[in-house]
């Protein structure tokens, strides 16, 4: 059980392939914080749905992994007319409830509950990295847009994360041209994009929603 949870850990934390725009060639970075969450989300999505408790074991290490901070400077236009139900958002995989439920998990396993006891316990031997996070919702065939400061030369990441009530969209466009950096189509699954823009400025960040109900969602950079 062991081998297999780190297994996965190693395995799912590869780089993604990433998306460049107005760069010459370089090197493409590690997958950062947000790439750590975004592995967080589909693990722990996967595991709830098949009752898995070395993924969610997995999931857990990985979103307790990861230090959030609240976005600053990120402006925001709502799509549409008025406000959008307030909607509860993706289960954060490294709450309390997630522990709860792997402990229910757990209880018929003595190698398992050594395990979780342990996650539980666990005090971070050093300083975590950090995602900058903010909470939203989308109403129904409506895209809400975020503008975004990002430094020049420094990989980012732009990640969204539902609640798996709608699929969503997610693109990037650079402010100087308008040119699409990164387009995910819509997706019950959390898209990634990740990039390095060639100089400081403002990204346009749109979250599409094509469904039928409106969605709460993540947005997830580094």
């Amino acid at each position: 059980m062991l081998c297999r949870l780190v297994l996965i850990l190693s395995l799912g934390l590869s780089p993604a392939q990433a998306e460049e725009a107005e760069l010459p060639p370089r090197p493409e970075a590690a997958p950062g914080a947000a790439s750590q969450l975004v592995l967080a989300h589909r693990l722990f999505r996967h595991a709830t749905e098949a009752g898995d408790p070395v993924l969610l074991l997995a999931a857990i290490k990985l979103a307790r992994g990861v230090a959030a901070r609240p976005a600053v400077g990120w402006e925001r236009t709502r799509g549409g007319e008025g406000e959008a139900p307030q909607m509860i958002g993706p289960t954060d995989p490294g709450s309390t409830a997630a522990l709860a439920m792997l402990q229910g998990l757990a209880v018929d396993d003595p190698d398992l509950r050594d395990l979780v006891y342990d996650l539980d316990a666990q005090v971070p031997p050093h300083r975590l990295p950090v995602a900058t996070v903010v909470k939203a919702d989308v109403g129904s065939e409506l895209a809400d847009e975020w503008r975004l400061p990002l430094s020049g030369a420094v990989a980012a990441e732009i990640a969204v994360i539902g609640d798996g009530g709608t699929a969503l969209g997610l693109s990037v466009t650079d402010e100087a041209g308008g040119d699409v950096v990164c387009a995910r189509p819509p997706t019950l699954d959390p898209a990634l994009c990740r990039f390095t823009p060639a100089r400081n400025g403002f990204f346009t960040v749109r979250i599409s929603n094509a469904g039928a109900a409106a969605g709460g969602y993540l947005i997830v950079g580094n």
